[in-house]
């Protein structure tokens, strides 16, 4: 009896292929999304990062415009505009202050000499000490109220209490307006002295006129007294 053979197929000569499991059709939707997840993520700090180097681009040109500007203001300075500028302010200010200064600055520029005499005092006295010196003196004779009130519109008009007054036009001297032309010497010290000039004022009001308030209505009408 014939022995019974299991019938096989043939091999293929290729071998055999690999199974790979078929790809899911929703990996590459997760991919996607994935991706999406992560730009959203960093889309925040893209604005940062742009505006921080706006900032710096920014500043870098500030310095440079700086620069520019510091370097044409020196390069003006030493120009000869410069020199020509401030010889113009010069020749300004020596109009003002005194006779034209010529090539020299003007605070080089000299002067013209001190008069040995000004019109209304050297500026060195003291105007409150001098007047508070002629109201004792004049309290002593009695003089108060309205008669000080017309001693001190006198003297002010007259010296405006400059013991250091020479007034060339009218030829008074010291507060209390000391003529030559009209009182003769001059007392010892005058010129120096505000007490003696106070002293000879109200000598002189008593005995040629009685009171200030009648030496300071015939001033008003003489300008002397």
């Amino acid at each position: 009896m014939p022995t019974s053979h299991h019938s096989r197929s043939p091999r293929s000569p290729r071998s055999p292929r690999s199974k790979v499991p078929p790809r899911s059709p929703s990996a590459g939707a997760s991919r996607s999304r994935g991706r999406f997840r992560t730009d959203r993520l960093l889309s925040p700090l893209r604005p940062a990062c742009g505006s921080a180097r706006d900032r710096g681009a920014a500043f870098v040109e500030m310095a440079a415009v700086t620069i520019l500007v510091a370097a044409i203001m020196v390069a003006v300075y030493q120009l000869e505009l410069s020199r020509t500028f401030n010889n113009g302010v010069r020749q300004m200010v020596c109009l003002v202050e005194g006779p034209g200064c010529g090539e020299q600055t003007w605070v080089d520029a000299d002067r013209p000499e001190e008069p040995e005499e000004y019109e209304w005092g050297g500026g060195n006295s003291n105007a409150l000490e001098n007047e508070s010196l002629a109201m004792h003196g004049a309290e002593q004779r009695g003089w108060t109220d309205t008669e000080w009130g017309c001693l001190k519109n006198l003297w002010s008009a007259i010296s405006h209490w400059d013991h250091t007054l020479v007034n060339p036009t009218t030829g008074e001297h010291g507060i209390s307006g000391f003529n030559p032309a009209r009182h003769g010497s001059m007392p010892s010290g005058f010129p120096d002295s505000p007490s003696v000039q106070i002293d000879w004022g109200l000598d002189h009001i008593a005995q040629e006129h009685g009171t200030p308030c009648v030496a300071w209505a015939y001033w008003e009408d003489t300008r002397t007294y």
